[in-house]
């Protein structure tokens, strides 16, 4: 018969949902094969350390779940290499409500990180009307990539009034983020590349 309170079958529940929200196989293999048999390893740690001093049982539980419940939501927030790719080329942030992502990752001499979402327009204006974001001062150039660049995306929105923001952040000279959208901020075109 189980326990009343089943640490160890609320973790790994925990933790199989947290690395399928990731929607990414190595990711997610990541945190079951490697993030959560340290987990189970530090909780019977603090059982052990806990029963040895004879604590009580809902401390001993609490001590054992918390610790577990706090790292799953950081997991959960980090999301899967595409968010992660996201928060790098947004200087840490990335916009609420992201949907219907095409991206693409190239490091094979640069980092290269080219993608195409709608989001959250708020959100998202809130992002590039603050730095390191700039508005370009230059003519708005067509979209740095078509439809055919992304298997799956089959049209782009209608681009008149579009608008470039550039990052002012980037120190080498090679290095460059380019964001660009409409006068409504739903959707970003992004472009990403480091040396």
């Amino acid at each position: 018969m189980p326990p009343r309170f089943p640490v160890f079958w609320v973790t790994l529940l925990l933790f199989i949902l947290v690395a399928a929200s990731t929607q990414d196989a190595l990711v997610g293999g990541v945190h079951l094969i490697l993030i959560l048999p340290l987990v189970l390893l530090g909780q019977w740690c603090v059982r052990w350390l806990f029963r040895r001093f004879h604590s009580p049982v809902w401390l001993r539980r609490s001590a054992m779940l918390l610790p577990a419940l706090v790292l799953a939501a950081k997991l959960f927030i980090a999301g899967g290499r595409d968010t992660q790719a996201l928060r790098i080329a947004f200087a840490g942030n990335i916009p609420a409500g992201i949907h219907d992502l095409h991206i693409q990752e190239d490091a094979w001499t640069d980092y290269v990180v080219t993608a195409y979402f709608r989001c959250d327009p708020a959100s998202l204006r809130a992002i590039l009307e603050r730095p390191p974001f700039t508005r370009s001062s230059s003519q708005p150039e067509p979209l740095e990539f078509s439809t055919t660049d992304f298997p799956g995306l089959h049209a782009l929105p209608d681009f008149n009034g579009l608008i470039t923001f550039k990052r002012t952040d980037m120190e080498n000279g090679s290095d460059y983020c380019t964001v660009q959208t409409d006068a409504t901020f739903s959707f970003a075109c992004i472009v990403y590349s480091v040396d």
